[in-house]
C-alpha cells in the first residue's frame, strides 16, 4: 500500500509514519515543518520506502504531486494547539480550512481514499463526561480566537462529508481526544509536556479553575492502529469516530 501522511513530521504524524513503514507501506510525508520537526523522523530517515517532501498543503500543485503517488492519504497537517491558534488566527484558519479542501479536492480528482484527523475541540463548551459522535457542539463567540480552531475543524468535517455525498469521495474522519506520547512538545499549549516540564524543573504546576476538572488521555501507540483500521474500512466512509481513552 502507498500512503501519504500530511503533517508526517509532527508528533502524531511521525509515529504514524513509523507504524505504516512497519506494516510494509511505501510512505510519502508532506510537511512544511512550521510546527513539525524533521528530527521526529530520525528513526526512519533513509528508509528505502520513505520519501519526505517539504511543502505546504496550501499549494494545490504540491498536494497533487504527492497524492498522485499514493493510494490513500492520512491528513494530519494542521495548525494545532490553543496557544498557536490564539497568536496566529489568520494563518491557522487558512491552513485548517483551505489546506484541507486542497487535500480533499485532489483526492477526489485522483481517486485516493482519505482519512481526516479532527479533534475533540469541535465539541467546545460541551462539558458532558462522555461525548458521542452526534453530541451537540457548544461554541463561544466567533469573535474570540479561542473558538476559531473548533470552528475550522468543524468546517473541515463538513467539507469532508460534502465531498463524500456529492462526489463519492471515500473519506472518513477521526476525532482525537488528548493524544499523548514521546516527541510531543508543550510549545503550543499541550498540557502533559508542560506539566512534566514544570515538575522536572521544580516549578509550580499550572492549574486552571479549581483543579477538580477531569480529562481522558490516550497513548499515541493505542490510537495509531485505530486510525489505520478506520482508514481501511469501507463502512467508515462519510462517518466520524471519536478516538480517546475511557479512563
Amino acid at each position: 500500500m502507498r500512503s501519504l501522511v500530511t503533517g508526517g513530521a509532527g508528533f502524531i504524524g511521525s509515529h504514524l509514519v513509523e507504524h505504516l513503514l512497519a506494516r510494509g507501506d511505501r510512505v510519502v510525508v508532506l510537511d512544511d515543518l512550521s510546527t513539525g520537526n524533521i528530527a521526529n523522523l530520525d528513526a526512519v530517515r533513509g528508509h528505502p520506502r520513505l520519501e519526505v517532501v517539504v511543502g505546504t498543503i496550501l499549494d494545490p500543485g504540491v498536494v497533487l504531486e504527492c497524492v498522485s503517488q499514493v493510494d490513500r492519504v492520512f491528513h494530519l497537517a494542521a495548525a494545532v494547539g490553543v496557544k498557536l491558534i490564539v497568536e496566529e488566527p489568520l494563518a491557522s484558519l487558512r491552513a485548517n480550512i483551505h489546506g484541507t479542501e486542497n487535500v480533499l479536492m485532489v483526492c477526489a480528482e485522483t481517486g485516493a481514499t482519505v482519512l481526516i484527523t479532527s479533534t475533540s475541540e469541535i465539541y467546545a463548551k460541551n462539558e458532558a463526561d462522555s461525548l458521542s459522535e452526534d453530541a451537540d457542539r457548544i461554541l463561544g463567540s466567533p469573535l474570540k480566537c479561542r473558538w476559531s480552531y473548533a470552528a475550522a475543524k468543524g468546517i473541515d468535517e463538513a467539507f469532508a462529508h460534502a465531498y463524500w455525498t456529492e462526489f463519492g469521495l471515500p473519506v472518513s474522519i477521526v476525532r482525537l481526544f488528548n493524544t499523548v506520547g514521546p516527541r510531543q512538545k508543550g510549545r503550543y499549549g499541550m498540557v502533559v509536556p508542560n506539566l512534566v516540564g514544570q515538575a522536572l524543573r521544580g516549578d509550580p504546576l499550572t492549574v486552571f479553575g479549581n483543579g477538580r476538572q477531569t480529562r481522558c488521555f490516550s497513548s499515541v501507540t493505542d490510537i495509531l492502529p485505530a486510525i489505520v483500521q478506520i482508514a481501511e474500512s469501507t463502512e467508515a466512509h462519510g462517518k466520524a469516530y471519536n478516538l480517546g481513552g475511557a479512563e
